[in-house]
Formats: structure tokens, C-alpha cells, sequence
């Protein structure tokens, strides 16, 4: 009876590793089966989305350029003649690199806005870096975010070489920004553009991202040379951003008169806006209104206009005479045929200087109620070709100088009784621009 007992308990874990081995061997076959076919159609997909890809369409395109080269794995464009423009939220944009995983690295074509980076401070804590990117719910930052296009839909995080930098002949890429969607241009990329050669150089002072051991800032200045900043010093900012490996172009072939475009949808943001025979230009949104430049300067009777910002002080006072702000809110407001369309709302009107810490948030916090006013300090700067006109920001409460805007994005202060040239700026209802597309060529207006 023992022999017969255990006979059958041999049978039977014989029988169990048979049934354990057919086991296995069923779900391996279902592994390499089904996941086969998810490999399968994993490299499918992404063949389609390679080949129908704005960074595909653009390497293959290049693929003969000699100025579109390999480094480190990522294709850069480099030197000054070069056809690799894009149009995005109705600016432009020139593209640095294609990333190794077929994001668009690319840099505004030229700076947006002027601003101190902040004394002794790295670009993450940096004001620059508020001011492009929303941080938490700190109010004022995040100006360039909060108007880009259906940012979420287009653009990816963008990895920039933050390093410090001490030695420009060494300069090595082991730091990364990791969950910023927009940066400024790194000593790196500038020197993989062509350096004092590259399109990033046009003649405009702006800020690198890169420190170096001291803590003080590299720029480039208007001659495309290295300087280096304590990070007061009022240059120019030009954003860098990234474009998700997916997207598509949608037309444009890389030169400046037609540069690629991507956007399924129009940017409110930088529209041309026309009223009278007047062209303005959308620099801030809001739910209910959008903020608008003049796209030119102040012209009357074909007659550039100027006038001094007042003979005291910095303060915006449309109700003293003898003063711009008092001239652009009752002597040209009135000439305007579309005067009943412009709101009263609130337009920056702060201080700038050291005694603020550089810190351009608390000039956009102090505001006045007009019709009509200039840029400040701290708004976005839509036209570069303009220069020499008055901003509405003081630098202290007990000085007459205001900075004034020049076109190599280098600001400096003049005194407010000097005549200068006029850039107003006004608020419109937003819903009232129901015809155009925005462009140049196809303004908006009011119905």
C-alpha cells in the first residue's frame, strides 16, 4: 500500500509540473504575442508621426545645408544667413536646434521686453524667469506665459545648459533646466549658433542664462560680444522656447517672408489691430480686454509728434496741463474717430531702480486710471523697431529721470522734460474685434 500511495504522489507532481510548464509557455506565448503587436504598432505610430513631423520635414529639408550641423547628437543651425524662421503667437521665432528626440528648441528673433535679471541671482530666482514663467500664484509673473497660444498644446518643457560658466573656452552642458517651458539662450547655444556670427546676434544687448563663479550674469551686447553683469543692468530679454516632437507645420518654408507656421488656431496675442486709419498692436489680454501699442509712432498731419513727459516728476497725470499724459488723454484722444471705443482702465505706472531691488513686479503694481498711457517697464515690447520714446517708469520719487526705450534693448533715463517721440498705448473691449485674422495683412477690426 505504501509503494501503490507513493506511486501516485509521484504521478501527480508530475502531472502538476507538466500543467505548471504548459502554463508558462502559454502566457509566454501570449507575451511575446500580443506584446509583439504592441511593438509593433508602437514603431508604426511613431513612423507616421516622424514622417509627418515639423522637426522631420525640417531635417530632411536641410539635409544638404552645410550651416545645419551635428553637435552632440542635436542638429543646430548656425550663422546669419540662415532660412529657419517660425511664426508663433504672432512672433518670431528663429530656430536654435532640433533635440535628439525631435523637439524644437527655438529663440525669439528678437527681445520681447527689458528687464535687470536681479543682482547676484541665478536665472531660476531670477526676475527674467518670473517674468516668463508662472510661478505658483505669485501675482505679476508669468507675463509672456499667460499669452502665448494654447501654450499646453504646442510647446514641452525646454532643457537649457544653466552651468556656471568661468572659462568661455570650457564650457561644458551638465546642468539642465528640467520643468520650464521657457528660458533664455545659453553661452552654449550661442557659441554652437556661430557666436559673434549667429543670427542671435542682430545688434540687441540680452542676458544668457549662465553665471559664472561670482555670480554675475553673461549677455551679449549690440556688437554680439560677451560681457558680464552684476544683474542690474536693463537689457534685453529673449525667450527660448520648445516645440513638442509631434507637432506638425502647417505651411512656411523657413525664411523670414514665409517662416513655418503650426498653429491650428489664431493668437490674440501680438494681433494687428486697426482702428481709423491707425494700426495697434495687442500686448496684454484679459478676460474682458486686451492692452494695444501703437504700431508706429504718434503721426499727425504726416508730422512725428513729440513732447515732453512733464517738467516734474514721474507721476502720470492726465488732469495736469502741459504734460503728455494730460496732451494724449484730452488734446489727441479727441481727434481720434474711434475715441468712444477706448476704456478707462488701470496702466502701470511704477518706480525702477535699485531702492525696488530691480524687482519689476513692483512697478506693474502701481497703477493709474486713463485712457490712454505709455509702456511700462515690465510689459512686453511687440516692435523693435521704434526707439527713443518715453516709458511711464520712473527709477525714484525724488528724481525727474524716466527710462526711455531704445531699440538695442539697452534702457537708459532721460530727464521728463525732454521732448521725446510718442508710443501711446489704450484698452478696448475684447468682443469687439469680430473681423480680421489679426495679421498685417488681414488686421483686426470692429465690425
Amino acid at each position: 500500500d505504501d509503494e501503490v500511495s507513493k506511486e501516485r504522489s509521484k504521478r501527480k507532481i508530475s502531472v502538476q509540473k507538466i500543467f505548471n510548464l504548459v502554463s508558462l509557455m502559454f502566457l509566454l506565448a501570449c507575451v511575446i504575442f500580443y506584446g509583439g503587436r504592441f511593438i509593433k504598432l508602437y514603431i508604426e505610430n511613431n513612423k507616421v508621426e516622424e514622417t509627418n513631423s515639423m522637426a522631420k520635414n525640417i531635417k530632411e529639408s536641410n539635409k544638404d545645408n552645410k550651416n545645419f550641423k551635428i553637435v552632440n547628437g542635436e542638429y543646430y543651425f548656425s550663422g546669419t544667413n540662415i532660412n529657419n524662421y517660425v511664426s508663433y503667437s504672432n512672433l518670431l521665432w528663429r530656430i536654435i536646434k532640433i533635440n535628439n528626440d525631435n523637439t524644437i528648441t527655438m529663440i525669439s528673433d528678437s527681445s520681447i521686453t527689458s528687464l535687470a535679471k536681479g543682482e547676484s541671482k541665478e536665472y531660476n530666482s531670477s526676475y527674467i524667469s518670473k517674468w516668463l514663467n508662472k510661478k505658483d500664484s505669485e501675482e505679476y509673473t508669468g507675463i509672456l506665459e499667460n499669452n502665448l497660444n494654447n501654450m499646453n498644446k504646442y510647446l514641452t518643457f525646454t532643457k537649457t545648459c544653466k552651468d556656471v560658466i568661468e572659462d568661455t573656452k570650457n564650457i561644458s552642458c551638465k546642468d539642465l533646466t528640467e520643468d520650464t517651458y521657457i528660458t533664455i539662450p545659453s553661452l552654449n547655444d550661442y557659441v554652437n549658433t556661430g557666436g559673434n556670427d549667429s543670427f542671435m546676434n542682430n545688434e540687441e544687448y540680452f542676458y544668457l542664462i549662465n553665471n559664472n563663479k561670482e555670480n554675475k550674469s553673461w549677455y551679449i551686447d549690440n556688437e554680439g560680444k560677451l560681457g558680464k553683469s552684476n544683474g542690474a543692468d536693463v537689457i534685453g530679454v529673449k525667450p527660448v522656447i520648445t516645440i513638442k516632437a509631434t507637432i506638425e507645420a502647417t505651411g512656411g518654408d523657413g525664411t523670414k517672408d514665409n517662416p513655418y507656421t503650426f498653429e491650428g488656431e489664431n493668437s490674440l496675442f501680438g494681433s494687428y489691430v486697426k482702428l481709423g486709419n491707425d494700426i495697434w498692436r495687442i500686448y496684454e489680454i484679459n478676460d474682458k480686454e486686451v492692452k494695444l501699442s501703437l504700431n508706429n509712432y504718434l503721426i499727425i498731419n504726416n508730422d512725428e509728434q513729440k513732447y515732453n513727459y512733464s517738467s516734474n516728476g514721474y507721476q502720470y497725470n492726465d488732469t495736469k496741463n502741459k504734460t503728455l499724459a494730460y496732451y494724449l488723454n484730452n488734446t489727441y484722444l479727441n481727434k481720434l474717430s474711434y475715441k468712444d471705443l477706448i476704456k478707462e482702465t488701470k496702466f502701470a505706472n511704477g518706480l525702477y531702480s535699485n531702492t525696488t531691488n530691480f524687482d519689476y513686479t513692483k512697478v506693474l503694481k502701481e497703477t493709474i486710471d486713463t485712457k490712454m498711457s505709455l509702456l511700462s517697464l515690465g510689459d512686453p515690447i511687440l516692435n523693435n523697431k521704434l526707439t527713443n520714446y518715453f516709458m511711464s517708469t520712473g527709477i525714484d520719487k525724488n528724481s525727474n529721470n524716466m527710462y526711455v526705450f531704445q531699440n538695442d534693448f539697452k534702457l537708459y533715463t532721460k530727464s521728463s522734460s525732454t521732448s521725446l517721440k510718442i508710443v501711446p498705448v489704450i484698452s478696448i473691449d475684447k468682443d469687439k474685434l469680430t473681423k480680421g485674422t489679426g495679421t498685417i495683412d488681414s488686421p483686426l477690426e470692429v465690425e
